[in-house]
């Protein structure tokens, strides 16, 4: 998800990572606040990945700054991070589900109308699952476990109907 948020922000023009993490947190503060030993690596791994330039600028009072810039393959993979399943750690899915929607204008029309679908399959997935486990005899779900998954599947509920009103063109 870090990955997908900084690809996002260094879209428009280089940054420094301290204008990265304050970006961040500006936009996306509400659901996450990244610290610099998070960026930081982030950074690393999409340098590595040629998705990011690192270009090293010297200011005014002589010191030497390194500003991140995104590049064509970046833009690939952010396209990459963005319709990669969300269902390999349901404890994330919220989080990842908000990054994501709050960084769609990165995408066409096309795209923004398959990551919906896609995502409203994975929200049936897990619905599902839920409720089968509510339905489940033999799981020995007590008081507020199940209440927890009500209130998950009432979660997903809404957050389907938030898709469909959702302008995606």
């Amino acid at each position: 998800m870090i990955e997908i948020l900084i690809l996002y922000i260094i879209h428009k023009r280089e940054k420094t990572i301290y204008s990265i993490r304050k970006e961040i947190s500006e936009l996306f503060g509400y659901f996450t606040k990244p610290s610099i030993g998070t960026i930081y690596p982030a950074l690393k791994r999409l340098l590595s990945q040629k998705a990011v330039s690192l270009v090293e600028r010297m200011s005014d009072g002589g010191k030497k700054s390194s500003y991140y810039g995104i590049t064509k393959k970046g833009l690939d993979l952010f396209r990459e991070y963005y319709f990669s399943t969300l269902r390999d750690n349901p404890s994330l899915f919220y989080t990842r589900v908000q990054a994501r929607l709050a960084t769609m204008g990165l995408l066409n029309i096309e795209e923004r109308k398959r990551y919906i679908s896609e995502l409203n399959k994975e929200i049936d997935g897990y619905q599902y699952e839920i409720e089968n486990l509510l339905k489940n005899e033999y799981i020995n779900a007590d008081y507020f476990q199940t209440q927890s998954f009500i209130r998950t599947v009432a979660e997903y509920k809404a957050l389907k109907e938030y898709l469909k009103k959702l302008k995606v063109d």
